[in-house]
C-alpha cells in the first residue's frame, strides 16, 4: 500500500509541477507558432525573404520552447521522484516496489485519468 501511495505522489507531484512550471502553457504556445508558420507558407502575399524572416523567427521561438520544455519536464519529474526515493530510504517502503506499482496496467489507466484531472484542473485556474 505505502508503494502505491507513492507512485501516486510521483504522478500528481509531476502533473502539479507541470501546471506550476507553466509547462502546459509552453505547449499550448508551441501549438500556436506551428500553426502561424504554416499560414506563413500558404500566405501567397508574402514574398519569399519575409516569409524565410517570419519563419527563422518561429523556428528561434520553437528552440527555446523545447529547451524549457526539456529542462522543465525533467525538473517536474525530478522532484516528486527525488522526494519519494529519499523516503524509501528511510526504510518505509522499497523504491523499487514503487516502480513495480508504477508500471502496473491499473496504476497506468487511473494515473492518465488523475493526471489529466489534475491538468484541468490547474489549467481552469
Amino acid at each position: 500500500m505505502a508503494a502505491f501511495v507513492a507512485a501516486a505522489f510521483i504522478v500528481l507531484g509531476f502533473a502539479a509541477a507541470l501546471s506550476r512550471l507553466g509547462l502546459v502553457e509552453i505547449a499550448a504556445d508551441v501549438s500556436r507558432v506551428s500553426h502561424k508558420s504554416l499560414a506563413l507558407l500558404r500566405d501567397s502575399m508574402l514574398d519569399d525573404h519575409t516569409k524565410e524572416a517570419a519563419m527563422q523567427a518561429n523556428a528561434r521561438a520553437l528552440f527555446v520552447a523545447f529547451l524549457r520544455l526539456a529542462i522543465g519536464l525533467v525538473i517536474a519529474l525530478a522532484i516528486p521522484t527525488a522526494l519519494v526515493w529519499g523516503v524509501a530510504h528511510t526504510g518505509l517502503f522499497a523504491f523499487e516496489a514503487v516502480i513495480r506499482t508504477s508500471l502496473t496496467w491499473p496504476f497506468l489507466l487511473g494515473g492518465v485519468v488523475v493526471f489529466a484531472a489534475v491538468l484541468l484542473c490547474g489549467k481552469s485556474k
